[in-house]
């Protein structure tokens, strides 16, 4: 009885220890979700898409004394035309 419980013990050791070796490379998190965002590095909302994108990596255009930022260069020519737009009397 004792030498069953033994082995029991034994297998059920092995079962675990074999199982959180091989968690680490089973359940590992994707290689960007680990990257953490720099405290300056803010995320702006591109005014067009409505996107969220690092500061840093986006395209800037001041108009008026507000700073707008765009995730590409379509983004930005596509609000350039809807303000245009607004602003000829086209939209309300």
């Amino acid at each position: 009885m004792t030498r069953l419980l033994f082995t029991l013990l034994v297998i059920t050791l092995l079962t675990f220890l074999l199982g959180r070796f091989l968690g680490r490379f089973l359940y590992r998190r994707p290689a960007g979700s680990a990257a953490r965002v720099d405290a300056g590095d803010a995320l702006v909302q591109d005014p067009n898409c409505l996107t969220y994108l690092s500061k840093k990596g986006a395209l800037e255009a001041k108009q008026g004394g507000v700073t707008h930022y765009f995730c590409g260069p379509a983004c930005a020519e596509a609000f350039e035309k809807k303000k245009a737009g607004k602003e000829s009397g086209g939209g309300k």
